[in-house]
């Protein structure tokens, strides 16, 4: 997943959970389904832009900076949320505001406003001095203004212009938070209370009451967060889990024996349902159609099979029944709006019930003693501040506690509740910045689903620790030489230590950006033998500002991680960052990340990738040199953290995901039944005729013309095969026609014809042979009917101005005309010397229409089927004759998803939508094609900075090498609200010799040593005989087997014991030589052609790892050892 996550623990959590967790039965996770029911339900109804939706408001570009949190919350929310006002009441110092704030802005809330106060409890209840993040927030605030450290500017101006530099489109204002109680809210205002005390809370609460705002209130303490949400008294989600339903499609449907109105519904074999027992459900036709009967799932049977109740009278049920097994195409459990209730703080305070909670960790939330030893902790510290006029210090716990009066403390205190309100007044005074950021992103959700209806709120309360990141022990000091909240929190000894590490960011996106916000604010890479090295190989682009914090609009274009380390300056000038440009795993390239690096300039890795292949890449270096690894992923709503501890825990490849499935090539071909096949087939078709046809044509134009048709015919042949060797020899036939002129207006309408003719053979020709070959009626070598179940009967469809008014015709001729309109445009940037140039002459959908009415379906070449496939070929490249395109050579066109202006997503669009309508499957718009093609991973900003903040918590316990069962994994959603945290599973304990066992973190270690290195180097024979004294007390009594390098066997005793040659040979030299001629034959026989430079360099490697297998003589038992490391001298 984007960035994709490992989902091992998930599954865990999902099983354990299911049952405990009621609002888990709201079931899914992930994209909100309001986004499909915008979309077509039939023909007519294709889904506006967004800029269209807000009435033209947007600029040209929202489109695209919002693309990725669109596709997480869809059209309709995104567009409550561009309209919604926030009035943010915080202090202006506070680390929590400004995460809360930056999240909000990010996420494209229309306007924010400032609540200014001057009350003296509220600005006691805050401590600028504890607040890391708060003053990492405002200096780099300040270096973005320009301000010099002299220059005296309100705080409340800086928070109003880093909001406007974050989001120009922005709406930033303040008012007196007097004004707010002649204000009226509307259903998308909200009100943010950051940091404030209980009597503020309350107060600000009844204010937004009265003025019908929904209300969030939020703080931090320490290791502790708690939030409060009241969305009044009548409060609709539109989508309580964000989910999209599931198209599934239908197979057949039958009476069930006995029941009027009810029918069972079967998927098609290998597809299965999302719905559960009293879902609404939802018929969708051939032709798009939904069928106008309400029905209800009344029983599940399994994965395949439900019963549904029908809304209709007895006597319309087999007419229902014979329709939807005629034309029924698919069916979707439709979302129903909820209505749920919420109670003022004050009155939430005093439920005991713990009804009000939402739970949020396996192990602390259903730990009652905890909870309300926090809860009440909270609401003693207002009473505390509001007393003292300040917050507590550690010598303050008689005091503090006295003050402690929630409903436990009437009775007789028990120790745990008395613990943790200890522990909680030992550090409640500093603000923990991964908390900060847990909280802001938390807080900032709530305010989303609020303006918008979509997720399910918490209700009401969510309170949330981390105090197993706090040490042991801790040596004692005075508070007043902390000089930073998390010095204060954690002691100085952790503080230096995080100070003081090399950490490794691999990526600088989104998740990276928050990571190294979070990394400068703990001051991480500031100390004498501290750094922060980042990388990334990817620029800026403008989809990225809605996520990535550390980016502004003058950066678009600029390599991420130089841009974050400009940024990371700005913030804590103090931290030594380095950036590189280099792509982890990169084999061909040079990079700066070798066994050195690795082994002397690494402490703990943090990953931030998109990709798979690179996490598994990384986790492979962490294990290879015995270095922790934090990673983190997310998808949309929902987020993933995992710890790899060195010694202790097991890898992130230990547990592998399953793959995602592959369309069968059968199905995208000939018998798509799903939007998303035909999309694939979109895609697939723009590849193959704009990026493999021109390669195709430069490759073979100049042997054309040295060779002649008759020499390159055999020469497919002899490449391709007979039936690959006459679709290239056609499409030859048209790459390589010379045209009637070079100019561009000769080439367009070379080009508006060629698109024609493809738009005949696509979706008229192809059709009318499929069926010509399997007539409508026909049955399969089974005598089953042939189609039937997934393979759905095609039509024939083609542009005709004959009957407009007909809806569906409609949509089918304004398809072809953008199909031809953009395919002649892509060929003709393929054909002209300059494709930038196209622009002059772009084909309008005028022309396309008129070209379109002028075609006679009758001019399709039938093809030459009845003859030889050689003849075939040779007709094709005859037909060339001796004047082929040698003008220059064509233009291959490089796919970009995210500019509408190329005509990319337009083509792929059209093309999928005509093929859908072929095959009676409603079509989609340009949005959900750019999702599917562009292979898109929906993404937002607060799942994003939450699982960086859970990253940076264990980075935490890294540093100080915890033990295993104080680590924590993590899954959360956002969206229902989830979270779930489990201690990473152990390292598997696997079989070594004799009954002992090992894990993946041991190694055998030989050294080359210095006089065997000064002799040229170890041999096979010296490492033979090293081994067998490492592994074994008897080396006498034990055979080495086998010997392998990555995939090359380098020894095996029972071709090489006798084999002095190779037992003489160096053991580099005998690696170096497997890996050149491994990169010989790839460059001899490889499609692609390898140039044999691939061969790593043995000679430049520190030392190399080796798999080996041994047999045991003395019991006969064949084992493998661990991880066997050779260094070199």
């Amino acid at each position: 997943t984007n960035q994709e996550m490992n989902l091992h623990d998930s599954i865990l959590i999902l099983v354990v959970l299911s049952g405990l967790l009621s609002f888990v039965s709201s079931r899914g996770w992930g994209i909100e389904a309001l986004r499909s029911s915008d979309a077509t339900t039939n023909f007519g109804r294709l889904q506006q832009p967004l800029s269209l939706m807000r009435g033209g408001a947007e600029d040209d570009n929202d489109e695209e900076r919002y693309s990725r949190q669109v596709y997480t919350l869809g059209a309709r929310a995104h567009g409550m949320v561009r309209s919604s006002t926030v009035y943010v009441d915080g202090p202006s110092e506070s680390g929590l505001l400004y995460e809360c704030v930056k999240n909000l802005a990010l996420s494209g809330v229309g306007k924010i406003v400032l609540v200014t106060s001057d009350d003296t409890v509220d600005s006691a209840y805050h401590s600028t001095e504890m607040d890391d993040l708060g003053r990492t927030y405002i200096s780099g605030a300040r270096a973005e203004l320009g301000l010099s450290d002299d220059e005296a500017v309100s705080s409340d101006s800086i928070f109003v212009e880093f909001l406007r530099r974050l989001n120009p489109s922005l709406d930033v204002d303040t008012v007196a938070r007097s004004e707010l109680q002649d204000m009226s809210g509307g259903p998308s205002d909200i009100l943010l209370c950051v940091d404030r005390p209980y009597t503020t809370q309350v107060s600000l609460n009844e204010v937004s009451r009265k003025s019908s705002f929904s209300f969030v209130a939020v703080e931090t303490a320490g290791v502790y967060g708690r939030t409060f949400c009241d969305f009044g008294n009548c409060f609709e989600i539109h989508d309580i889990d964000g989910e999209t339903p599931l198209t599934v499609p239908l197979e057949r449907v039958e009476r069930i024996d006995g029941e009027e109105k009810k029918i069972k519904v079967r998927c098609i074999s290998g597809e299965k349902h999302d719905v559960s027992r009293g879902d609404v459900v939802s018929f969708l036709l051939e032709g798009g159609e939904a069928l106008d009967v309400p029905c209800k799932v009344v029983q599940v049977h399994n994965p395949e099979l439900v019963s549904v109740e029908l809304d209709a009278n007895e006597e319309e049920v087999d007419d229902i029944i014979a329709r939807l097994n005629e034309a029924g195409r698919s069916f979707s459990r439709i979302k129903q709006l909820q209505e749920v209730s919420f109670v003022p703080l004050q009155e939430a305070v005093n439920d005991q019930t713990g009804s009000l909670f939402t739970p949020c960790d396996l192990d602390k939330s259903f730990d009652e003693s905890r909870r309300m030893g926090i809860f009440d902790s909270f609401q003693a510290l207002s009473v505390f501040v509001k007393e003292k006029g300040r917050l507590p210090r550690k010598a303050d716990w008689t005091k503090f506690f006295g003050m402690v009066k929630g409903p436990t403390a009437s009775k007789e205190a028990g120790k745990e509740w008395k613990g943790h309100c200890k522990q909680f007044m030992k550090t409640c005074a500093g603000k923990f910045t991964p908390i900060q950021a847990i909280f802001g992103a938390v807080a900032a959700q709530e305010c989303l689903k609020a303006a918008s209806g979509l997720y399910n709120p918490i209700r009401q309360f969510l309170i949330y620790d981390c105090d197993e990141v706090l040490p042991s022990t801790k040596k004692k000091q005075t508070e007043d030489t902390c000089s930073s909240g998390l010095e204060y929190i954690l002691g100085t000894k952790v503080m230096d230590a995080v100070k003081n590490q090399n950490l490794f960011v691999v990526g600088a996106g989104a998740i990276g950006c928050e990571i190294l916000k979070n990394l400068a604010a703990m001051d991480a890479g500031t100390g004498s033998k501290g750094s922060i090295i980042v990388t990334d190989m990817d620029t800026i682009e403008k989809s990225n500002l809605s996520r990535q914090l550390l980016f502004r609009d003058m950066d678009i274009g600029k390599f991420k991680s130089q841009a974050a380390k400009e940024a990371v300056g700005r913030l804590n000038d103090a931290v030594k960052i380095e950036c590189h440009t280099s792509k982890v795993g990169d084999s061909e390239e040079s990079t700066p990340f070798d066994d050195k690096f690795w082994s002397k300039r690494v402490s703990v890795v943090m990953n931030a990738l998109d990709n798979v292949e690179a996490r598994l890449f990384m986790d492979g270096q962490c294990v290879a040199n015995e270095k922790p690894l934090v990673d983190a992923g997310t998808l949309g709503s929902k987020g993933n953290v995992q710890v790899v501890v060195p010694h202790q825990s097991e890898a992130y490849g230990s547990s592998a995901d399953p793959p995602e499935p592959a369309i069968p090539v059968c199905t995208l071909k000939n018998f798509p039944y799903q939007i998303s096949h035909t999309i694939q087939w979109g895609r697939d078709m723009f590849d193959g005729l704009f990026v493999r046809r021109p390669k195709q044509a430069n490759q073979y134009s100049p042997l054309y013309a040295e060779l002649g048709s008759e020499k390159v015919a055999e020469r497919l042949e002899s490449e391709l095969g007979e039936t690959a060797a006459i679709d290239a020899a056609k499409e030859l036939r048209q790459d390589l026609a010379q045209p009637n002129g070079n100019d561009k207006t000769s080439l367009k309408e070379a080009s508006i014809a060629w698109a024609i003719e493809l738009a005949n053979e696509l979706f008229y020709d192809v059709t009318k042979k499929l069926l010509a070959q399997h007539p409508e009626d026909s049955l399969d070598e089974d005598g089953e009917r042939f189609w039937s179940g997934a393979r759905k009967t095609p039509k024939l469809i083609w542009y005709s101005s004959e009957n407009e008014s007909d809806g569906q015709q409609s949509v089918v001729n304004e398809n072809y005309a953008d199909f031809v309109r953009y395919a002649a445009r892509l060929r003709l940037e393929g054909l002209v010397e300059d494709p930038a140039s196209v622009g002059e002459c772009l084909i309008t959908k005028e022309e396309a229409i008129e070209a379109l009415k002028k075609f006679n379906l009758s001019d399709s070449d039938g093809g030459r089927e009845d003859e030889s496939p050689q003849v075939q070929i040779r007709s094709h490249l005859e037909a060339l004759g001796d004047d082929v395109w040698s003008e220059r050579p064509q233009n291959v066109a490089e796919f970009e998803k995210d500019d509408d202006s190329n005509g990319h997503i337009a083509f792929i669009t059209a093309a999928s939508n005509l093929r859908a309508m072929c095959y009676g499957i409603a079509p989609a718009d340009a949005m959900e094609t750019r999702r599917i093609a562009g292979k898109i991973v929906p993404a937002m900003i607060t799942t994003t900075a939450l699982v960086s903040a859970l990253s940076c918590i264990e980075m935490v316990k890294v540093v100080q090498d915890l033990p295993l069962q104080r680590y924590r994994n993590a899954f959360i959603n956002l969206a229902l609200p989830f979270f779930a945290f489990t201690a990473p599973l152990p390292a598997e304990e696997l079989p070594g010799l004799r009954g002992s066992t090992y894990t993946m973190w041991d190694r055998l270690t030989v050294k080359e040593g210095k006089k065997t290195a000064e002799k040229g180097g170890i041999t096979v024979r010296q490492f033979l005989r090293r081994l067998k004294k490492k592994a074994c007390d008897d080396p006498d009594e034990l055979d080495i087997s086998t010997v392998t390098f990555g995939e090359f066997m380098i020894y095996a005793n029972f071709l090489n014991e006798d084999d002095d040659d190779l037992l003489d040979k160096k053991l580099w030299e005998v690696v170096q030589g497997a890996l050149e001629s491994a990169a010989e034959f790839d460059k001899n026989f490889s499609r692609d052609g390898g140039d044999g430079s691939k061969a790593m360099n043995v000679e430049a490697a520190k030392f190399l790892d080796f798999t080996v297998a041994v047999e045991d003589l003395e019991s006969g038992e064949e084992v493998e050892l661990p991880p066997v490391r050779v260094v070199k001298s």
